[in-house]
């Protein structure tokens, strides 16, 4: 009896934590971005209708305003950068996000025909980080990551000088590269004075009625 009570009990145990993981991934940024893009229509930038809601797929065209990731320096059109700190807490520990950054300069998408500009609206994004490292007990943080880390009030190592164990991911929307994006197309002929794009006319894509836009560049969603 008490060999049956320890089976269900381990078994319970089981299929709480196999539930916490797949509650964990279903509500994670990842997924919903994924999710929110599959249920929406998909079509050409030249399809739209003024006001329709929908998911375009194009290449990023530096056309405007570009900026610059703050730990690989690369030239881009948008980027992601994360930083988690690992803590320990008796004889475990978790990671703990401290730097949670997104940054977008004039996003431009160009379908081979039509081009589309992203609004200034808040973006929902799920970018390929592609670019990791990681600094800890016997690897110091470059001097990069180390200004990077300063300039948003933070340090690699502690009180007694000893370093922390860090990581560091960064993702990025580059020149050419495709992605996907998803909002509510307008077309206007008004552009801001630093955008250059050719033709009379291009696709300006606000938020969806939740109020947001959504992009990837997950090769899943592009193709």
């Amino acid at each position: 009896m008490i060999l049956q009570i320890q089976i269900y009990l381990v078994a319970i145990f089981i299929v709480i934590i196999a539930a916490v993981f797949i509650l964990g991934w279903y509500f994670s940024k990842k997924a919903k971005v994924k999710r929110l893009l599959r249920k929406t229509p998909n079509m050409r930038i030249g399809e739209f209708l003024g006001g329709e809601t929908g998911r375009v797929t194009g290449q990023v065209k530096f056309a405007g305003e570009t900026i610059v990731a703050p730990l690989t320096g690369r030239k881009c059109a948008y980027y992601h950068v994360e930083v988690q700190e690992y803590r320990s807490s008796g004889k475990s520990g978790h990671w703990y996000t401290i730097i949670n950054e997104e940054r977008a300069g004039d996003i431009i998408m160009h379908d081979g025909t039509n081009y589309c500009m992203i609004g200034k609206g808040t973006l929902k994004s799920y970018l390929h980080m592609d670019a990791n490292y990681n600094s800890g007990t016997f690897k110091n943080a470059t001097p990069e990551l180390e200004a990077f880390l300063v300039s948003r009030g933070y340090k690699s190592t502690g009180l007694l000088g000893l370093n922390k164990s860090i990581r560091y991911k960064e993702g990025i929307l580059e020149e050419n590269e495709v992605f996907t994006a998803a909002g509510t197309g307008t077309w206007t002929t008004g552009r801001p004075s630093n955008v250059n794009l050719p033709g009379s006319r291009y696709l300006l894509l606000g938020p969806m009625p939740d109020g947001c836009i959504y992009l990837t560049d997950d090769q899943k969603m592009t193709e």
